[in-house]
């Protein structure tokens, strides 16, 4: 397993992580991803300590903190062989300073107990607060890391605008941004990463399994409680996962799956240091980490398969 440094944190990271999006699975809800069990997703993580791979992202609202709770169990007894990432919803429609203190202490102690843990390494804001708030948000960053319970902090978003005003307030280490090659909306948060040492790490590099090529020229078969089964069944989705099937040519003559070709693709790009892939088994973990193994694409791949991207119709 390669690692790269988080930005400034001085983490190391493995270059492949896992998203724990998928190990909420349907808790508390009546949509969301289904095909997962809380045995098989311990194994993985338990799988992903094994194979070097040591970043797991998740987030509060997963599963409404079932995603943390999976977590809290697999870790138990090896904690510190972890670097695990989280998220809180700041809120974003009151001007209320006292409330927005109140809402990141209280969801930062709620994840803790849930995560079994005595700190997180990265605590991420899952949304850009209300503008007026930021500086309280921040300050309340700040003394949850001296006080230990948190490590470093950052921000999930693809919004450069919003990272800088965060920047110029308190000590910002981390960005998560969206970015794969369907969709690079996460791109000038990224070069926005790599000029201010920010530890960037990417979520969606797979497009929810619309780049894994298991849907490539079908019309996917989902289960009616997946939450991607109206983005991913309807007539302009399939015309979209045809056209998508030209990226094929990125495994011909390699040893390359497209999921490897897709990984690697977001792994070479300018700023990024890890991607968090969702994994809903261990054979999914595995097909992830084998990205590690294959050739970089070419700059002539590279920009061949970002034409192909550019001309689909979208979900």
């Amino acid at each position: 397993m390669e690692y790269r440094i988080l930005g400034k944190t001085g983490l190391k990271v493995s270059t492949v992580g896992v998203g724990c999006w998928q190990m909420g699975g349907l808790a508390g809800s009546d949509s969301g991803w289904t095909g997962t069990t809380d045995e098989e997703s311990i194994a993985t993580i338990h799988l992903a300590r094994e194979l070097g791979i040591n970043l797991l992202d998740t987030a509060e609202g997963y599963g409404q903190g079932h995603s943390e709770e999976v977590i809290g169990a697999a870790t138990q007894g090896i904690r510190d062989d972890f670097v695990i990432a989280t998220k809180v919803r700041p809120i974003t429609d009151d001007p209320d300073e006292g409330r927005a203190r109140q809402r990141i202490v209280e969801a930062c102690d709620g994840s803790l107990k849930r995560l079994r843990t005595d700190r997180i390494d990265v605590y991420q804001l899952h949304a850009i607060p209300e503008e007026s708030t930021m500086p309280v948000v921040m300050d309340t960053l700040a003394e949850l890391k001296t006080q230990g319970k948190i490590r470093w902090f950052g921000i999930s978003t693809d919004d450069a605008d919003a990272i800088q005003k965060l920047l110029a307030l308190g000590d910002l280490a981390t960005v998560q941004a969206r970015f794969n090659i369907r969709d690079r909306v996460g791109e000038a948060a990224l070069l926005l990463s790599k000029k201010e040492n920010l530890g960037a790490l990417i979520r969606g590099p797979l497009d929810s399994g619309a780049l894994s090529g298991k849907y490539f020229g079908t019309r996917p078969d989902l289960d009616n409680k997946d939450r991607r089964l109206d983005r991913f069944t309807s007539e302009k989705a399939v015309r979209t996962f045809e056209k998508l099937s030209e990226l094929l040519f990125l495994t011909q003559g390699t040893s390359r799956t497209m999921v490897h070709a897709a990984l690697r693709f977001v792994l070479d790009s300018a700023g990024v240091t890890a991607v968090i892939p969702g994994a809903k088994s261990r054979a999914q973990l595995e097909s992830n980490a084998g990205a590690m193994n294959v050739s970089p694409l070419s700059d002539e791949e590279r920009t061949r398969a970002m034409e192909i991207a550019d001309s689909v119709e979208g979900f």
